[in-house]
């Protein structure tokens, strides 16, 4: 891959995409080639078909380079929340007298502590905010003069055996290079701008068959839940309820409108084999809700129980495709939440839809990191 360039690879709920992107003007960045390829997904921390997972994966990065004209060897891999564990640390080193801090300063800071977990590894370790010896609390300590330093970091981690797996199955299709990122952090710090997390803000990706829950201050995560349970099961309720193909019941969800009472005689109409069909459209509003209820209580739940606070005006953040694209859902998980709903999209007009928001994240953390 030339200079400047990286490819990510995003394990979706239903989708596994591939991107390759370069660095832009003004602090974007430019697509110059995709992959993509359909796959059973992961539920409950597990992929649902581990033996398939090389052929999809391979399938989307033969795409990607048909495109890219290259081989892709080198990849920057998102990891679903489902498969990550959040802890917090608080290190803290003495300095020889009051001293001024040096970048140095903070590396020693963070190789002293030997910060490790049994069976598991670290994919991403990110500072929140540094502590003083008068106890002040900064960002960036570089410049600071201090007799103390200690910091407060977030550390994100995944089982060994998980992490053996995927440079195994990357093995076999030819990327003998990974560098694994936290999806969940990397969709914070690209969609929510940074002085929105300076008290804190929760992001909630909810996707076809998965939802994700976080909470972050500052820099760093600093919980991180999911649960099982996604947009694909409203799809999946209209289907069996009203005896429809699957295809029908996404054409369907599409047409719902949430913010109205429907009559008994309000209807939606899709398109079925050329034809014109029509639904009740307040049983199809019930069979929405219904799942939407149970996808809001889990949302509930998982803020419930963040094990560090959370103020009670921080703003939830909703993307992802699963929930975002409803009309009308917005006022009623509010309702449920207890909380301001503002759904967030990836910045560029032309990528401004809540399914890509986990790959466009993964393209600016991954430019980032290149650039450090």
């Amino acid at each position: 891959m030339s200079r400047n360039e990286v490819a990510i690879l995003d394990f979706g709920s239903s989708r596994i995409s591939i991107l390759v992107g370069v660095k832009g003007v003004n602090n974007t960045f430019k697509i110059i080639a995709s992959g993509s390829s359909e796959y059973a997904g992961f539920l409950d921390g597990e992929f649902i078909e581990p033996d398939n997972l090389s052929t999809a994966i391979s399938y989307a990065k033969n795409q990607a380079e048909n495109v890219y004209g290259k081989k892709i060897k080198r990849l920057y891999v998102g990891v679903p929340t489902e498969f990550c564990c959040n802890t917090l640390e608080h290190i803290s080193m003495n300095l020889n007298g009051r001293v001024r801090v040096k970048q140095k300063t903070i590396n020693r800071l963070f190789e002293n502590a030997h910060i490790e977990y049994p069976n598991r590894e670290i994919i991403n370790k990110t500072p929140i905010y540094f502590v003083l010896d008068d106890g002040n609390r900064v960002l960036n300590p570089l410049g600071c003069i201090t007799s103390t330093l200690s910091v407060l970091s977030s550390y994100i981690s995944i089982e060994e055996e998980f992490y053996k797996f995927l440079d195994t199955v990357f093995c076999e299709v030819g990327v003998y290079t990974i560098e694994l990122i936290s999806s969940a952090l990397a969709e914070s710090l690209y969609l929510i701008d940074p002085e929105l997390r300076q008290n804190g803000a929760i992001l909630v990706d909810c996707g076809y068959i998965t939802t994700s829950v976080n909470s972050i201050y500052f820099e760093g995560i600093t919980d991180l839940r999911s649960f099982s349970l996604g947009g694909g099961y409203i799809t999946s309720d209209i289907m069996e309820v009203l005896d429809i193909s699957f295809d029908c019941a996404e054409q369907l969800k599409r047409k719902v409108l949430l913010s109205i009472e429907p009559t008994k005689e309000d209807t939606y109409e899709i398109v079925v084999d050329h034809q014109l069909k029509s639904y009740p459209a307040r049983l199809v509003n019930d069979i929405c809700l219904a799942r939407i209820d149970m996808i809001a209580e889990g949302i509930l739940k998982c803020i419930h129980s963040f094990q560090n606070k959370i103020e009670d005006d921080s703003i939830v953040y909703l993307t992802g495709g699963g929930l975002a694209y409803l009309k009308g859902v917005i006022p009623y998980l509010e309702k449920i939440i207890n909380r301001k709903v503002v759904v967030v999209t990836p910045k560029p007009l032309q990528f401004a839809k809540p399914d890509l928001s986990s790959s466009l994240s993964l393209i600016d953390s991954a430019i980032n990191i290149e650039e450090k």
